[in-house]
């Protein structure tokens, strides 16, 4: 799946369990990934687990896109838009 496309975007969870093996994967063949996850202490394995082989292969990867940060995002506008 990663090597037929050029960003792969992962809602599965919990990551710690089914989302590891996508993030290396995509770190190793040069494909994107965005997920959704708030798992901090995961994306902080997945970055020392497979930072350097995707700096090195061209992969962006993002975590925290979405589902956990939209309902702070949005109180946060909400309250600019009040005052």
């Amino acid at each position: 799946m990663a090597n037929s496309t050029k960003t792969v975007c992962s809602t599965v969870g919990p990551f710690i369990h089914y989302g590891s093996t996508l993030v290396g994967v995509c770190a190793l063949s040069g494909t994107n990934y965005v997920d959704s996850t708030g798992e901090i202490a995961w994306v902080r394995h997945m970055i020392k687990l497979y930072d350097n082989d995707a700096v090195k292969n061209g992969a962006k990867i993002m975590s925290c896109c979405g589902f956990d940060c939209i309902p702070y995002d949005l109180s946060v506008y909400k309250c600019w838009k009040e005052l």
